[in-house]
C-alpha cells in the first residue's frame, strides 16, 4: 500500500487545529492540502472523480477525525477494512485512534487511549 503526500501535510500535524484532504483506495492513499480539490490530484491507480466515477473515495482529516464522502463502489465494510489497513501504516501513526466516518456513519470508533 502506497502513501503519497505525507510530507505536504507533515507541518500541519504540529498545529492544534488543522484540516487537510485524503483520497483512498485499495492501492494506497494521497494526503494533500485543503486548498487542492480531490479531483485535481491523483497517483497511479488512485483517482478520485466526482459521482463515483473514479476508483477512490475522498475525505477530510482534522484532529481526531477522518470523514469520507459516498462512493457507489465502497460499502461500509470495505471502508472499515481499508481504514484498518491504512491506520496500521507507519506513515499514518498520527491518525491511530481517530474516529472514521463514512457518509456520516461511524466506521471506526475513536479510541482516546491511543491518542494520548
Amino acid at each position: 500500500m502506497h502513501v503519497f503526500g505525507r510530507e505536504s501535510i507533515k507541518p500541519l500535524l504540529h498545529e492544534k487545529s488543522y484540516l487537510f484532504k485524503i483520497t483512498v483506495n485499495d492501492h494506497g492513499l494521497i494526503l494533500f492540502p485543503r486548498e487542492t480539490e480531490h479531483e485535481e490530484i491523483s497517483e497511479e491507480d488512485i483517482h478520485y472523480v466526482p459521482d463515483s466515477k473514479g476508483n477512490a473515495i475522498a475525505g477530510i482529516v482534522k484532529p481526531g477525525h477522518i470523514e469520507f464522502r459516498h462512493h457507489n463502489d465502497f460499502s461500509d465494510e470495505r471502508v472499515h477494512l481499508l481504514m484498518e489497513r491504512i491506520l496500521a501504516l507507519p506513515e499514518m501513526a498520527f491518525a491511530r485512534g481517530f474516529e472514521v466516518t463514512y457518509q456520516g456513519r461511524v466506521i471506526v470508533a475513536r479510541h482516546e487511549e491511543e491518542n494520548s
